[in-house]
């Protein structure tokens, strides 16, 4: 069988390689690499029919002449802008993206967090549950009878408005902005390299420090990626946002300092917080946080990891990272093409 030269450049993890690799079909001669330097990228550009990049990175006219053999480059993700199309098309080279279904259904859980949190979603549960007597009587509705906010629930807010702030800005943060368009928010974010100013005004996006994220913004989301031992998001983080700010986490487990998190939440300068990933998983009894989501009088969401959907992470949800390469062999159209 012919094998098909292919690089895959990544950013992510050793256990998110493997399942790429896992995934890869046999066609293929297939090269994983992450953060390669210049030379030896060119080098291994000089006779690859096909590149991978995941998410992001910079893929320039250089790297593309360095690849006379290129006849697709495929990004994972729909950050683009970091791609010379132009070269590319220049040079014969077909560019598709692939949006990530996993992290949209993140960006969508979210959505999920802000919302449950701002219109108090355990806390209308646990009450509308009791079935309490509330000395109203209780009558069959119709456009003029009824019982609006039977309970007398209070601090109930909306998102349309508000400002976000999200930390951590890469492909989940970009399918978030792309579903909070319809409630016309602010939207401040925070990266490591600064997006470029065409791209911020696409998307309308203010760049931020993470401190002014912290003091500027009604719902802070982390998408944070693993940073070390020590959790970015600590005591002081949180003293710094705002007073009734939400705080909601689909970031990298150890990133936050959860019992600061408690501490702001338990005295109320934390209007709500909700997380999908943990310092430590899975949760058990007896963890601080399993704990304080019983308590009622907390807005509180807590999630068991699902945010990207219900099927365990491996190989096999990787293989649509090469259906273009293979609809290409077998001259196929491609899917989600640019050039």
């Amino acid at each position: 069988m012919t094998k098909h030269k292919t690089l895959f450049l990544t950013q992510r993890g050793l256990q998110h390689q493997q399942w790429a690799m896992e995934a890869a079909p046999p066609e293929l001669d297939l090269i994983m690499r992450r953060g390669t330097d210049r030379e030896e990228l060119l080098a291994l550009l000089a006779d690859a029919e096909f590149l991978i990049s995941e998410r992001t990175g910079m893929i320039d006219a250089e790297m593309i002449a360095a690849a006379p053999k290129l006849r697709l480059i495929q990004r994972l993700g729909r950050q683009t802008w970091d791609i010379d199309l132009d070269a590319a098309r220049n040079a014969g080279v077909a560019v598709c993206c692939l949006p990530n279904n996993g992290c949209i259904m993140v960006a969508e859980q979210m959505m999920l967090q802000m919302l449950g949190l701002l219109k108090r979603l355990r806390e209308g549960m646990t009450v509308t549950a009791e079935g309490a007597d509330w000395g109203i009587e209780t009558k069959r509705g119709d456009e003029d009878t009824f019982a609006y906010n039977w309970s007398q629930r209070g601090g109930i807010g909306k998102l349309s408005g508000a400002t976000v702030g999200i930390l951590g800005f890469g492909e989940i943060g970009l399918e978030l902005v792309e579903q909070l368009r319809g409630f016309h928010c602010t939207v401040l974010y925070h990266k490591r390299a600064q997006l470029p100013a065409a791209v911020e005004e696409q998307l309308r996006l203010e760049y931020a420090t993470p401190q002014a994220i912290a003091e500027g913004s009604d719902i802070v989301c982390s998408l944070l990626p693993y940073q070390g031992p020590k959790e970015p998001i600590d005591a002081a983080y949180f003293a710094r946002m705002k007073a009734g700010a939400l705080f909601v986490h689909c970031g990298s487990g150890a990133t936050v300092d959860e019992a600061a998190m408690l501490d702001a939440l338990r005295s109320g300068h934390l209007a709500g917080a909700a997380l999908d990933t943990y310092t430590y998983e899975p949760l058990r009894a007896g963890d601080p946080l399993v704990d304080a989501v019983q308590d009622p009088a907390l807005n509180l969401i807590l999630t068991p990891h699902t945010a990207a959907g219900g099927v365990t992470a491996g190989g096999r949800g990787r293989t649509q990272d090469y259906d273009n390469i293979l609809a290409l062999l077998a001259g196929r159209e491609l899917q989600y093409r640019l050039v």
